[in-house]
């Protein structure tokens, strides 16, 4: 934290009831299995779990507590409060207001993880930047990069992550960001909003938590760009940024590399700058115009943009490189997975020379269409010439079937990791690259590890 807090503090500004008195605090935990003695603990309340059910055994281990209710016969100072994640927020609230620097906001069905590590490329050549932790995106992670703030830093950039309609808005009204941008839209957590409509308006809540005089980036080559313009708060600037040159930031003459990394002249106001990228896909391309677009509207100098995105050598679980058993190729996009992002993915191992083989896990969370969905990426797989397609988990057979019409193959559909792993070292030689990708519950990251050998290492 900047300065430190106090729970007086905090039951002055948003009400609740002091037990035992106040106390300062500079750090804040919600694990009971990493406390620390000189941190604030708040007790949260999931699904599955009640941190209440432990805080009686904290006396001693930590300053203080955030409760619900009273924990009895505990000594402790506690601030007690309707709801201990609200709470979580309004402490991170208190910390985004002690910081003066600029704050910048990525939201996005997929892409937004990379936007962000691009952002924090280009800021760390000239400031000190704190940037979201992993995916420590939503109502719980949000908060904890705010306690991470320090004197140092002059930049924040958050990751913003939703799975229903107001998450945003929610996370907005803490981070109070300056230049917000919505990397895309496409089907994903379609449960959690009914629809891709939904998601669109749902995201767009980054641009209406925008205050006036903030600056909203606009990917003008997403289906949603005009509802986003039309929705646009007054007194919020725009800057568009795509592959057209109507935007003020735009990419000319793009190219891939034998690697598949894209090279392409960053056209920012008129002005080229050459930019070769370190990442894998063409996609990339996209990520890295909103990037440019969220630095720039923040101030930074086109030639550091340019330079700060080809020094970016990638992120874990998004399209890394690594060597495989026998020699083969392993692309790791194991880290998420939505039929947009898979097809992505498809376009890049098309262009792989050799055997190219898609190894997919269950994409989750698509709602009534799942299956249709799958489907379509098996039919798509197909299209683009690639050798095989080994899925897991049940929604993948209809990718499999898709994918085998008129081939007259096995079907290669597991619902077991390890089988799957088995028939698929025996395709793996150094004529062969195989591409990982599935949604995190299907734990896609396990078939990466075993087929580069390092199965032993999961953690």
């Amino acid at each position: 934290m900047i300065s430190a807090l106090s729970l007086q503090q905090l039951q002055g500004r948003f009400g609740g009831e002091l037990i035992n008195g106040s106390v300062q605090f500079d750090r804040v935990c919600t694990d009971t299995r990493k406390v620390d003695a000189q941190a604030l603990f708040v007790a949260l309340v999931g699904e599955n779990f009640d941190a209440h059910d432990f805080v009686g055994e904290l006396e001693g281990q930590v300053l203080g507590l955030v409760v619900d209710r009273e924990v009895p016969g505990c000594k402790l100072p506690q601030w007690r409060v309707a709801d201990t994640t609200i709470a979580l927020g309004q402490i991170g609230l208190l910390c985004r207001e002690q910081f003066k620097g600029r704050v910048i906001a990525i939201t996005g069905s997929c892409g937004k993880t990379t936007v962000k590590e691009m952002l924090a490329a280009i800021f760390s050549q000239r400031h000190t930047p704190c940037v979201t932790r992993g995916n420590l995106n939503n109502q719980f992670g949000l908060p904890m990069t705010l306690f991470g703030l320090s004197r140092d830093h002059d930049v924040l950039i958050l990751e913003m992550g939703a799975s229903g309609p107001d998450d945003i808005g929610y996370l907005c009204s803490i981070g109070k960001p300056q230049v917000s941008a919505v990397n895309n839209v496409m089907p994903a957590h379609v449960e959690g909003f009914g629809s891709v409509a939904a998601i669109a308006k749902a995201k767009g809540q980054i641009y209406t938590g925008l205050q006036v005089g903030g600056t909203a980036v606009i990917n003008a080559d997403d289906g949603y760009a005009d509802y986003w313009r039309d929705h646009m708060p007054a007194g919020v600037r725009t800057l568009e940024v795509g592959l057209g040159h109507q935007c003020a930031i735009h990419a000319d003459n793009i190219a891939m590399n034998e690697h598949g990394c894209p090279a392409f002249d960053l056209v920012i106001e008129g002005l080229v700058h050459p930019v070769k990228l370190q990442l894998l896909g063409e996609h990339n391309v996209h990520n890295a115009l909103v990037a440019a677009g969220c630095a720039f509207a923040a101030g930074v100098p086109a030639a550091d943009i340019a330079s700060g995105l080809g020094n970016l050598k990638g992120v874990s679980g998004r399209l890394q490189e690594l060597l495989g058993l026998r020699g083969a190729t392993i692309i790791d996009d194991s880290y998420n997975a939505n039929p947009g992002s898979v097809s992505a993915a498809i376009e890049l191992l098309a262009q792989r020379a050799g055997k190219k083989i898609l190894v997919l896990g269950d994409m989750a969370e698509l709602g009534a269409d799942a299956e249709e969905m799958h489907r379509q990426v098996g039919e798509l797989a197909r299209e683009r010439g690639l050798d095989a397609l080994f899925t897991l988990g049940p929604l993948g057979t209809a990718a499999s079937v898709a994918f085998s019409a008129g081939r007259h193959q096995p079907l290669h559909n597991y619902r077991d990791r390890e089988p799957l792993v088995a028939a698929l070292s025996h395709e793996l030689n150094q004529d062969t690259t195989v591409l990982v990708k599935g949604s995190r519950s299907a734990r896609m990251e396990l078939v990466v590890q075993a087929l580069s050998g390092n199965d032993g290492e999961d953690n």
